[in-house]
């Protein structure tokens, strides 16, 4: 997968996540700190690997 477009589905998904635990925060959902926790952990790992993957080059 190319690293850019791998950065632009993980952008996406942060955005996505911070506005569901928003939207999960006003209607009172229960557990909602277990929630948060499990996806930034999911999160994190996904951005974590998009820093380990080094940029390829084009060699010219």
């Amino acid at each position: 997968m190319n690293k850019n477009l791998y950065r632009s589905i993980m952008l996406a998904l942060s955005i996505l996540y911070g506005a569901l635990i928003a939207i999960l925060a006003l209607v009172g959902t229960g557990n909602l700190g277990v929630i948060a926790a499990v996806g930034a952990v999911v999160l994190g790992a996904g951005w974590a690997l998009y820093g380990i993957f080094p940029t390829q080059q084009k060699n010219t």
